[in-house]
């Protein structure tokens, strides 16, 4: 069962920032989806930067094709999409000083709204995507959700504790962490209809469905021909699940 909103959020905020806050206004930057960068030069010489801003002076913008080519001069800037918008801290409390302490960055979640988005809603509370976690709605949002292989770096002072609307409860913590794991560290595997490639001369040729491991179900073992498609999975198919198809290697005896 999904965690309800009042024991996910804390009633009182800590009073530092911790692991699982949320921040509103946060620069989320994500560089656009273009076969090309477009690189920010000067039309003279050196595009004048100095530490903290841009000093006045003629600038150019430079459509870069050849992506090992645009960074030839070390340094660049790119033109980037950014959204000031809401985050979830996804770097542990205990590393939080270090980084602000060395320059370093910070690792965040954007939070997407739930309305518009698309998503079948009773699947998202049900957690069945694989990548996506539901957050309860708020008193500062509406219900909203995160994708995990999404997350982006924010330099410390662009996510600041006068900012914070939100902390999550250690048992949010502990159940999205438990997600995070799901859906980055899943086994590799030939899906359903995939070409299996040659065999390396470290395989059998006997494959196992990774999927039934994780269900209370007979595991399927399969022989595989290499350029043909991988089958289905008969008990993945009774679970309304597809299968995922590893190979084993072989037994190598310690001398």
């Amino acid at each position: 069962m999904p965690i309800s909103s009042d024991a996910f959020y804390l009633s009182e905020l800590p009073t530092s920032l911790q692991q699982g806050d949320i921040v509103n206004g946060v620069p989320l930057i994500l560089v656009p989806p273009l076969d090309s960068l477009v690189i920010v030069r000067s039309t003279h010489h050196k595009l004048p930067f100095d530490q903290n801003h841009l000093v006045p002076g003629q600038a150019e913008l430079v459509d870069e094709r050849v992506l090992n080519d645009a960074f030839e001069r070390g340094t660049e800037y790119s033109v980037t999409s950014v959204l000031r918008g809401l985050a979830m801290l996804v770097t542990p409390t205990c590393d939080l000083q270090s980084a602000d302490d060395s320059g370093g960055v910070w690792t965040v979640w954007p939070l997407r709204p739930v309305e518009g988005s698309g998503l079948d809603e009773g699947n998202l509370n049900a957690g069945k995507y694989v990548n996506l976690y539901r957050l309860p709605g708020h008193d500062y949002f509406d219900g909203s959700f995160i994708d995990m292989t999404d997350l982006r770096p924010v330099r410390p002072k662009h996510f600041p504790l006068k900012n914070r609307v939100a902390s999550t409860s250690r048992e949010a913590q502990d159940d999205m962490l438990q997600k995070f794991h799901r859906s980055l560290g899943r086994t590799w595997g030939y899906a359903e209809g995939e070409v299996v490639d040659p065999l390396s001369k470290h395989e059998t040729g006997k494959f196992r469905c990774a999927r039934c491991n994780l269900f209370d179900v007979p595991t399927s073992e399969r022989v595989l021909t290499p350029g043909l498609p991988a089958p289905e999975c008969e008990n993945c198919k009774k679970i309304g699940k597809t299968a995922q198809w590893y190979p084993l290697t072989r037994h190598s005896k310690k001398s």
